[in-house]
């Protein structure tokens, strides 16, 4: 894999994606019944929580010197986005849940925000993959919600473990991250988010 489509992997499968992925799979595919307009509603806010906030934050951190790349590659540059990406995600997760939408809903951006906490706990030692514990966070959904409803999903798992791989493989080749840093953010997305999902009320 060369760096050029190294670096076009890492833009499309960036972590931003899997929240409106999430969100999209679960008011479509679960049972239950919204509106339309409520569904166009939600993911509208769950963009601006989850991604058009922490970008933001992120660009006037830039501006006034705090981190020194958007890109982000040092650990350091990663601290304080993590910061208000968690507090994005709890608070949108508690709109999701105020608004009495799916509880599946809420307990994955709730998930979600627990994976960028233990991420961020992690700096001062490693620099765990968000972009594997984004994508490990949404097929820990999908293996929460095929659990829970008796659905069959395997061929969408199936397909996403492929898609970790691809992945993994792009960010080792651009030196992003080392095997055991990819391997972190995949199981902590995996695991945190199937057992807020599953697990929680």
């Amino acid at each position: 894999m060369n760096e050029r489509l190294s670096k076009l992997i890492s833009i499309v499968f960036h972590p931003a994606i899997y929240p409106l992925l999430g969100l999209y799979f679960i008011f479509e595919y679960l049972p239950y019944h919204y509106p339309n307009k409520v569904i166009l509603l939600s993911l509208v806010m769950v963009f601006c929580g989850t991604y058009l906030i922490p970008v933001l934050v992120s660009l006037l951190l830039y501006r006034f010197g705090l981190i020194s790349s958007l890109m982000m590659e040092k650990a350091s540059d990663r601290r304080w986005p993590y910061v208000a990406g968690a507090l994005c995600f709890y608070l949108t997760a508690r709109l999701i849940e105020s608004a009495g939408l799916a509880a599946e809903a809420h307990h994955y951006l709730l998930g979600a925000a627990t994976v960028i906490l233990l991420h961020l706990i992690l700096l001062p030692f490693l620099k765990p993959s968000a972009h594997l514990g984004g994508l490990g966070g949404f097929l820990g959904l999908f293996m929460a919600v095929s659990a829970k409803y008796a659905l069959n999903l395997l061929p969408f798992i199936g397909l996403l473990i492929l898609v970790a791989g691809i992945i993994a493989s792009a960010r080792l080749q651009l030196k992003a991250h080392n095997g055991k840093e990819l391997l972190l953010g995949f199981l902590s997305g995996v695991l945190i988010v199937f057992a807020t999902v599953y697990y929680l009320p």
